[in-house]
This record gives structure tokens, sequence and C-alpha cells, in this order.
């Protein structure tokens, strides 16, 4: 969750004003802040770029090389308060690079699609087939990414890292670095996304013992609109089993085995749930501690899967998803949930996928 000033919450559960201001980054001249008519972002951190924006600009903004063009213009988006007394405070949603314009007639302002950052380093496939080694995996995906964006940030809020063997990549940059198993970021247990600034943060992989970052509360000041729980077991497992596949005719590691073996977990290897087995390997995986801490981290991205909560609420622009939110209904027990999905516009609740590993009763 971005910080942000101790007014925020008390505001978001009383009367508030959304504000709201585009700043667009033309490929020529310099930069300007557009009247949005309308907007919509979603962030979804199980998509490779993570932020997604629709929007529409007012029909009097400056269209091609100095204004809106899809050969190099970016969009920041920032979203917040307007504490009604001069005063606002924004958070920002994203620097988007605008892949798509339409012009609606008469007067009926731009339409703009644009993405996140990923993107960028999607679109930038090696030209050749690539081959790296060295002593870092962080430094090797930082690499990667200022090759393609030269000019980016790239913040590490992780101590994960490890010596990566002679590897190589066909083509995909993206998958070198966050796209696949065979990855960077998979091989270290580590994630790679565009945060609301356009920098490239690699972050360990979030789980339900983060501490919540906000409340989501029914009833008089609270915050939430509606909640719809779900169940499912597509795509869990309880069982990661690391190897690595030696294709340098280096040593085999492995297999090394995670599991979820908390006496408490409804998905726990032993219980009423059984085993469900993953298999993971990777030639970056070189070590038993490598393969330790990627098995975990996969472990950790599948566990409550199983439920799921999707509610609307107040919108809440500071949070990020990632973070893990206290959802109280007012009726059960307050739940611990990691937010995988996030859908903010200029109208409308704020949306949000979530999942939690807390057992299902009625089942």
């Amino acid at each position: 969750m971005w910080s942000v000033s101790a007014r925020w919450d008390p505001a978001l559960r009383g009367a508030l004003r959304p504000a709201a201001r585009a700043t667009l980054y033309p490929p020529q001249g310099d930069p300007f802040v557009a009247r949005l008519l309308s907007w919509s972002v979603t962030a979804d951190r199980t998509a490779q770029v993570r932020r997604t924006m629709q929007a529409v600009l007012g029909p009097e903004t400056v269209r091609g090389l100095a204004g809106v063009t899809v050969q190099g213009s970016y969009l920041q988006l920032d979203v917040g308060l307007d504490y009604l007394d001069g005063s606002s405070e924004l958070i920002p949603q994203g620097l988007f690079r605008v892949d798509a314009e339409d012009t609606q007639r008469p007067d009926g302002g731009i339409s703009i699609t644009a993405y996140g950052r990923e993107k960028v380093v999607i679109d930038d496939q090696f030209v050749s087939p690539r081959t790296m080694s060295g002593s870092s995996a962080l430094d090797l995906i930082e690499a990667l990414l200022l090759e393609s964006v030269p000019t980016a940030v790239v913040v590490r809020r992780t101590i994960r890292d490890a010596t990566v063997g002679r590897t190589t990549w066909e083509s995909g940059r993206w998958k070198a670095v966050d796209g696949d198993d065979a990855s960077l970021a998979r091989s270290i247990g580590v994630e790679v996304w565009c945060d609301g600034r356009g920098r490239f943060v690699i972050s360990d992989v979030p789980t339900l013992s983060d501490r919540p970052v906000w409340r989501v509360d029914a009833g008089a000041g609270g915050v939430l609109v509606t909640a719809a729980a779900s169940t499912s077991v597509e795509g869990v497992y309880n069982c990661v089993v690391a190897t690595g596949d030696a294709s340098d005719g280096s040593v085999p590691v492995g297999p090394v085995i995670a599991q979820d073996t908390v006496a408490t977990s409804p998905t726990r290897v032993g219980g009423p749930f059984g085993r469900r087995v993953r298999h993971y390997s990777s030639p970056l995986l070189r070590t038993s501690g490598q393969a330790s801490g990627a098995a975990r981290s996969l472990l950790a991205n599948s566990l409550g899967l199983s439920k799921g909560l999707s509610f609307t609420a107040v919108p809440n622009p500071a949070l990020e998803p990632g973070d893990v939110v206290l959802v109280d209904n007012g009726e059960d027990a307050p739940e611990h949930h990691i937010i995988d999905k996030i859908g903010l516009s200029s109208s409308g609740a704020m949306s949000c996928d979530t999942r939690s590993t807390k057992a299902d009763e009625e089942s």
C-alpha cells in the first residue's frame, strides 16, 4: 500500500470527493496535464502486464508527436482525494504507454488504451538467442530491464539472490525476467512488476502472514459495499517438487520438496484435502537452497486459491495487488485476504478479487 497521510482513511470513511490528474508525456515537447473525461485502471498481479488503463481525454487535447500518439506517448495517472479545503492527496496509479487512441467525434474526446511498462519489455524481445550468467540474479534482472527502458528506476524489495550459471533464452526478454518457470525471478522466488510511478519493483511473493494494511468493514463508518465468496480447487497444489534440469551438464539439483504442513491449514498434506503436486524444473536452480526458495515461493502463491472473495468497496487508490487486507463483513469472523486484482474507475465502487486460506466451515 502506498504511504498516505493520517487524513486518508477517515476521509474514505466519511464525506469525500475523488480527484484525478492525467499528465501526458509526448515523444516530442514538454509534458502537460490533460483533461480527463473518464478513466478506469485494472491492476492484476497474476497478469504479465500488471496495469492496464482505459481513459477518455478532453477533445482539446493535443494529438500527434507533441501530444497523444501511439508512437511513444506515456500517461501518468494519479488518483486520490480532494479534502475540500483547497488541498488534495493523489496516489500514482501507473505510468502507461499509449498503445491505441481513437478520436470520438463530434467533441467526444480522445479514447485511449494504455499499458504499464512491463509491456515495453515484453515487446522488446531478443533479436537472437541470449546467453547470460553472473554472480547475482537480481543484477541480471535489472540489466535486462534497463536495456529496454534505460530511464527506468529499479527498486529491490528483497534480499533473495543467487548465482546464475550459463543460461540461454531463445527470444523472450520478459520470459527471462519473470515470464515463465525458466525465468530469473522464479528461480529465486521473487516477482517483478511496475508500480504506480512506472518503477520496476523486485519483491518477495506476498503471503497471508504479511501485516494487513487496511480494514475492509461493513456497517456504519465502514467501506465494504458487497462481497461474494467462492471456492474452487482449480490451480491449487499443496506440494511443490523443484529440480534443476542440468541441461548444461552440471550436477542435477533436487528434487527439493516444499509442502503445506501447517496443522490448521485446510490444504495441509496429510489432511482431507489430500496431496496435490506441482513439479517445477529450471536450469537456473544450481543449489538446494535455490530450489528450496523457489519451491516455497511457488507454494505460497498457490495456497489459498481454493477460497476466493470478490468484494466492492469505497475506492482506495492507495492499495496495491499483493496487499493483505482484513475483511469484516459484520457477520463472520474477520479474515485476512491477499488482493490479487483491483479495478478502479472514475465512477462506481472499487472491485477486488482476493484469496485466503481460511477453512470453509460449511463445506
